[in-house]
This record gives C-alpha cells, structure tokens and sequence, in this order.
C-alpha cells in the first residue's frame, strides 16, 4: 500500500493534463491567506493614491531593511517550530504502527493455546493491539465514543458494555476473574475499598482516554498468559516492553497536541508582521501606483502565507490536506492483524475462528463495487 503519492517533478495530474503544483489550490494555504492579503493589498492602494498626491508623506525605503530581517527570523523560528511537530508527529505514528505489527506478530507466535478459551482471548488481544491504534487516531482529533465504523469487529462486547455505561462492576477484558479478583474476594472487600476511595481522597469523576482503557485491556491479558504459562518467560519480558513502548508513543503524541506555539511568540509575531505589511506602502510608494500594488501583494501573499503554512501544519492529526494520513496508517496495522488472523499461528489450535477477516474483506468489496460504480 502506497501512503506518500506526491509527484517526485512537482506536477499534478487534472483533466487529463499534467499541471505544476504553483497552479495547484487544494492543499494549499490560499484560502487562508486571501481575506488578510486582499485587506493588505486594498490598503496599499489607497497609501499609494495618497502618497501620489503627497509625494513627502513617503518614507525612505532603506529603513526598512533592518525590520525586514527581524521579522524574516520570526518567521523562520515559527515555521521551524511547527514543522518540528508535523515531523515528531510522523516519527511517532511509524513507531506506533511498528510497536504494534511487533506486538500483534509476538502475541500470534508466542502465546500458546491451551484451550478454546485461550484462543479466543489470545486473537481478542491482537485485536485489541490494533484498536489501540485507532483509538489513538480519533482521540488525537477529539472524537470520543465507539460509533466510528473502523471499531467493528475489533473491540469485545463486554468492553462495548463496560464503555457505554461506565460500569464499576466491570472486570476489564475477556478473561474470567479468578482467586483474588473473584467475585466473591470483590463482594467480600467492597465496603472496605469503597470507603478507603471516599476518604484518601484521590478519585476523580473523570474517565481516562479510551486508547488508557485499551491497554488496561492489554495489560491483563499479558498478566493472563505469564500467570497461566501461556508464553516463555523471555518473551512476557518483551511484551511488557511492547506494551510500554505503545503508552510512551501516546504520551508523545499528547505532547504534540497540548504543547503549543506560545502565546506571547505568536502575538508578537502578529504585531511584527501586520505593523511592518502597514508600513511598506510608505515606502513602496515613491515607486508609482503599479509598482506599489504589486509588490505589497506579492509580499504580504508571501508573509501571511508561511504564518498561514505554520498554523496549518503545527497540528498534523486532523483531516486537512497537510495534515498526516492517519487513516492509512491505521489500515496498514489493520491489514497487518487480517494477515496474522487469517493464517493459523505456530502454537495455535486446530480450530479458530474470527470476525474482523469477513469485516475487511466486505468493506474491500464494497469499496470495490463503489468504484466500479
């Protein structure tokens, strides 16, 4: 699966012809730019009608020199910053996307079945792996709730349940509660737990992000293998670190998004930029009304658009043009877990069965009659 298209010349493919990307709109920042350049553009006409009237109301241009360079590195300081979290961002996701293709291939190799119990619960946690992932996509772009159709088939019923009515009673994971997480043990400690959480005083009324929830769920099952000698020791080891690995890819990726540009750099950067777009028909001016025009359009066009290129990608888990394809990065983990599903794995049992195979082959299907369509 091919994720990065772009054209190694630079041309864009409409209409049958090929087309340079300069003269390409979709993607670009001009629907950004254009209401702030158009007022800059209308407002060094009417400087450059009065200067031609005034002619000793223009100012030299030379004295402008020395902003220009200033503001020429705020800008580069801005747009390096926010670069720096598009490519954090994409460094992280192809971390995520390894993690988890190691972690579903060590639990399709290493964990052993015993039983249909334990291939049920063992194919239920590499679905699990991948929903991890998704739910990292729409968490990143604030889209709560299980609704979204790349959940089907991965997340467990009881999970769904435990989701949708936040219920206490809950035991998390596929997995039967036993010894001192027995329902018993939890009927016999409850007084005592519920009143060490309403005196210590540190419960909240919040729940913690759904991809947390996942790898609780993941947590367990690896807790269920070692206590149930379903996997060597050296390999429980190593799917702790998976396991880990993912929550600090997590952690990176809250970074990006609740760390932004400082407000003070952005406002002063604003400042700088508009005063100087303000004072550049005073001293374009002396050069006659055509000339003002269109260098005070091209410049601002140029200025605003990289403030404008800045905004836009110092965020890249949206679904804007500049912004990374989380959704095919998510199909790859999900094409990499039908793969593993579909073919029995070493220590496997003669009998499995599974259900998100049927889900991608029926969507495959229907993407293929849509565009057959």
């Amino acid at each position: 699966m091919i994720i990065d298209t772009a054209d190694p010349n630079n041309v864009v493919s409409a209409f049958g012809l090929a087309w340079p990307e300069a003269l390409r709109i979709h993607g670009s920042v001009i629907r950004l730019a254009f209401p702030s350049v158009l007022f800059m553009t209308g407002y060094g006409v009417g400087i450059a009608f009065l200067i031609r009237e005034y002619p000793g109301l223009a100012i030299n241009i030379s004295a402008l020199s020395l902003v220009s360079l200033v503001l020429s590195l705020l800008l580069v300081f801005r747009t390096n910053s926010a670069y720096d979290r598009y490519w954090e961002g994409r460094k992280t996701w192809q971390d995520l996307k390894v993690n988890s293709r190691n972690l579903i291939r060590s639990y399709w190799v290493c964990v052993m079945e015993k039983s249909i119990e334990d291939s049920v619960v063992k194919r239920q946690a590499m679905k699990n792996v991948a929903a991890f992932i998704i739910s990292i996509k729409h968490y990143l772009r604030g889209e709560d709730g299980l609704e979204h159709a790349d959940y089907d088939g991965l997340l467990s019923p009881d999970f769904r349940l435990h989701f949708s009515t936040r219920s206490a009673a809950y035991n998390y994971g596929a997995i039967p509660a036993s010894g001192s997480n027995s329902p018993e043990m939890v009927v016999g400690h409850g007084q005592l737990y519920h009143t060490q959480e309403t005196t210590e005083g540190w419960q909240r009324t919040g729940d913690i992000p759904l991809p947390s929830q996942i790898l609780y769920e993941l947590q367990k099952f690896t807790e269920h293998i070692q206590d149930n000698h379903l996997v060597h020791l050296q390999f429980y080891a190593n799917l702790l670190g998976g396991l880990n690995t993912l929550g600090n890819m997590l952690g990176n990726c809250e970074r990006i998004v609740s760390t932004p540009i400082p407000l003070a750099y952005r406002i002063h950067l604003h400042h700088a930029l508009y005063l100087y777009l303000l004072i550049l028909p005073w001293a374009l001016g002396s050069m006659g009304l055509a000339k003002t025009i269109i260098l005070q359009f091209v410049i601002s066009f140029m200025m605003i658009g990289i403030d404008c290129i800045s905004r836009e990608i110092q965020n890249p888990f949206g679904y804007d043009a500049n912004d990374l394809p989380l959704d095919a990065y998510c199909e790859a983990v999900l094409i990499e877990l039908s793969y593993a599903l579909h073919h029995r794995a070493p220590k496997a049992l003669a009998t499995t069965e599974d259900t998100i195979a049927s889900t991608v082959a029926n969507a495959k299907d229907a993407g293929d009659s849509g565009d057959t369509v």
